[in-house]
């Protein structure tokens, strides 16, 4: 949820984010798509939508960042309002007081993907802008490495028993095919007696069967 500044007061959007796998950028256009259907932006001399909130992330730090910008109390030179919502003329209209949006994470899955535990950010209503990175390491992607597990195997070295490898997923994107080579022949022990079939699983860090 976004916490907007308006006149005098406070209004909250909430956003829901569909099932899938999305990079900043994409939560980026989600969280503008918000603000623009609440109108809680101005438009720029060149027409362009100003927005008073950013997310990105930070590569050097290996983090999200959120750039909060403080809302004007009056419309800039050359800027103009949106024709609906709140920072329209019929709407509840500009804060009295600059002060910059709020992020409100109520919601433990995306406080993993930008890597921010549960609470508002800034903690405090703020008037001036701030930056804030991620206080976890963020998840993005849900699965980073695999584990190979074979019902035939019988690894003594692990606790379960079957697991015959483990790999990560190298360069590959989302939703690309991951190439795993073996550098080297991986010698087992095998259940003894005869077997009908062998199922052979894969499973991420998690322990959960992908």
């Amino acid at each position: 949820m976004i916490e907007v500044p308006t006149a005098a007061t406070t209004s909250t959007i909430s956003i829901t984010l569909p099932d899938g796998i999305y990079a900043y950028a994409d939560i980026n256009r989600s969280i503008q798509t918000a603000l623009v259907n609440a109108g809680a932006y101005l438009i720029d001399a060149s027409g362009n939508n100003v927005f008073y909130l950013q997310l990105s992330e930070n590569s050097v730090y290996y983090a999200a960042q959120l750039d909060f910008s403080a809302t004007p109390t009056s419309l800039p030179t050359g800027y103009t309002r949106p024709a609906t919502g709140l920072y329209s003329t019929g709407g509840s209209g500009l804060p009295t007081t600059a002060r910059v949006l709020r992020l409100i994470i109520d919601n433990g899955y995306f406080g993993k993907v930008v890597g921010l535990t549960s609470g508002t950010y800034p903690s405090a209503p703020a008037t001036v802008a701030s930056a804030q990175l991620s206080n976890i390491i963020p998840q993005i992607q849900p699965s980073s490495s695999y584990v190979v597990r074979c019902d035939l195997i019988k690894n003594e070295y692990v606790a379960s028993g079957d697991i015959l490898s483990a790999f990560d997923r190298g360069d590959a994107q989302v939703g690309q095919l991951i190439s795993y080579k073996p550098g080297q022949y991986a010698w087992m022990n095998c259940h003894n007696g005869s077997r009908s079939s062998i199922t052979i699983s894969i499973y991420n860090q998690n322990d959960q069967k992908v």
